[in-house]
């Protein structure tokens, strides 16, 4: 029997892989459920990582879905595993809240910040980018995979980014600053800069500047002023030296990916973020270098490019499973 898969408990997890996560529960609560669906289930958790992770985080809430309902009607939870396929993520909720699971506005800060995935005010789901005009004089564009809730009003406004990465122009007209888990970002006015939450070591927060200025504030640590041209990683603890901005750093925003001698896993990893499903590189070719321009909103056509100029191939299975392996 394949084991549990291990488990970082500061993954953050794919939306799409907390709504199946969400349906199983429906569905092991309808009071229906026989031992084959136990048993996929089970094996839809032992497939993956994240699967595992969003079941717990989900099955752990202590005044979320589990102790706040009881068992589900099994027709209302019939109904939502029935439209699983084709469900957006506020449909599922919806269903959810006319089950009775409406205890989720009770959850602690703790257990919201867990999945920001559900409780966000603006979210992406994969391979999704979104333009916001947060004022008159302040748009964002949202990356893929990415989370982030509006507080404040117009005299002060914030931005509390708990996923992905985002884009910000500001005028001279609206204050306002980022918070991450790490800290602050204070853009100066007619300032353009792009904020992500870094993955993986080291981790933190990356503010990259593209016009104007920026003060970074480590929520434990002494402030810093970032130029235009210039990018920092900094954790709770304080800022990381300032670096040379590539000129390719927003090319995402156009939903692009411009390599220069990248290792293609480091590409793959970007193209994941893109892809709906489990995309891997074998290590024995991990190291090879990619140069070029690969397209973020056809992840799968990128990878098919890589196989046509590198000795790769593509391994599929079913549309959901890919894997970059030696040719």
């Amino acid at each position: 029997m394949k084991p549990f898969p291990s488990l970082d408990p500061r993954q953050r997890l794919d939306p799409q892989v907390v709504e199946q996560a969400m349906l199983w529960i429906v569905a092991l609560q309808s009071g229906t459920s026989d031992a084959s669906e136990h048993a996929a289930c089970l094996a839809w958790r032992r497939l993956d990582a994240q699967h595992e992770l969003a079941w717990q985080r989900l099955a752990g809430l202590g005044h979320g879905l589990r102790e706040s309902v009881g068992p589900l009607p099994a027709a209302g939870a019939r109904k939502l595993l029935q439209a699983r396929g084709a469900s957006s993520r506020r449909n599922v909720l919806k269903g959810l809240a006319g089950l009775g699971v409406v205890a989720m506005g009770g959850l602690s800060v703790r257990e919201r910040l867990l999945l920001p995935e559900l409780f966000s005010d603006y979210r992406t789901a994969t391979g999704e980018r979104r333009d916001l005009q947060l004022a008159a004089d302040v748009r964002l564009q949202l990356d893929t995979h990415t989370a982030l809730d509006i507080r404040g009003d117009a005299a002060q406004r914030e931005v509390l980014l708990s996923l992905g990465r985002l884009l910000l122009e500001v005028g001279a007209g609206t204050p306002l600053r980022v918070r991450t888990e790490d800290g602050w970002v204070h853009p100066a006015p007619l300032s353009k800069l792009m904020i992500s939450l870094a993955e993986g070591n080291p981790s933190g927060t990356r503010v990259q500047v593209l016009l104007g200025s920026a003060a970074i504030s480590p929520r434990q640590g002494t402030s810093v002023q970032l130029a235009a041209g210039r990018q920092l990683l900094f954790d709770p603890h304080a800022a990381g030296p300032s670096e040379d901005l590539p000129a390719s750093a927003s090319a995402w925003t156009r939903g692009l990916l411009i390599a220069e001698r990248l290792p293609l896993g480091q590409v793959v990893a970007e193209l994941n973020r893109y892809r709906s499903g489990v995309l891997r590189c074998d290590p024995a070719v991990a190291a090879l270098p990619v140069s070029g321009s690969l397209s973020l909103d056809r992840p799968d056509a990128s990878l098919d490019l890589l196989a046509r100029t590198l000795p790769i191939r593509i391994q599929r299975v079913l549309g959901y499973w890919a894997s970059v392996v030696p040719a």
